[in-house]
């Protein structure tokens, strides 16, 4: 039966705003193995899609509709799901300096790359983190993510002092 093999499946959430990304996102991972949660347009939609059930891994665009990823990406983060960013129009913050960044364009063998290494393994439940960015969240406050890293287990802590740390796809290799 389909559907049951479609269940076995380690699941990859997708956050893509275009569509054709996004199709080409999802024929990528059916052919890797993986089932496909999305793709989501904006941080809502996706975040809402957690809901729903928790995915081994996330590739998600920068630039969403309806604004930035960030949201999303700690929302992952408090849920201890590993993810990847697509870069975009809006630079990442330093605070997302452990996560990988794919350029666009991307190979596909690099997006399996990512999924593979990272994702977690069958049966293995993620490990909730503790935001401190919650509540701004929650509230629709804007979330300030440069603040983020201790308390999410990011690795770097200390973007600079007179401006918020940024990062391009260019220095973060995977």
């Amino acid at each position: 039966m389909p559907g049951n093999d479609q269940a076995r499946r380690p699941v990859v959430l997708v956050a893509e705003p275009q569509a054709l990304p996004a199709m080409w996102l999802e024929d990528m991972l059916a052919d890797e193995g993986y089932a496909v949660q999305g793709p989501y347009a904006t941080c809502q939609e996706a975040v809402e899609g957690l809901a729903g059930g928790e995915p081994a891994f996330a590739v998600v665009s920068v630039d969403l509709q309806e604004g930035p990823c960030f949201p999303l990406a700690c929302a992952l983060r408090r849920r201890g799901i590993p993810f990847a960013l697509f870069s975009g129009a809006i630079p990442v913050p330093r605070a997302f300096g452990d996560v990988p960044i794919l350029d666009r364009p991307c190979l596909t063998d690099a997006i399996a790359r990512a999924v593979r290494s990272r994702r977690l393994p069958d049966g293995v439940p993620a490990e909730p983190r503790d935001c401190p960015m919650e509540g701004r969240i929650v509230s629709g406050q804007s979330p300030e993510v440069d603040q983020c890293p201790p308390a999410c287990g990011g690795q770097d802590a200390s973007p600079g002092r007179d401006q918020p740390g940024q990062i391009t796809a260019k220095q973060v290799s995977f």
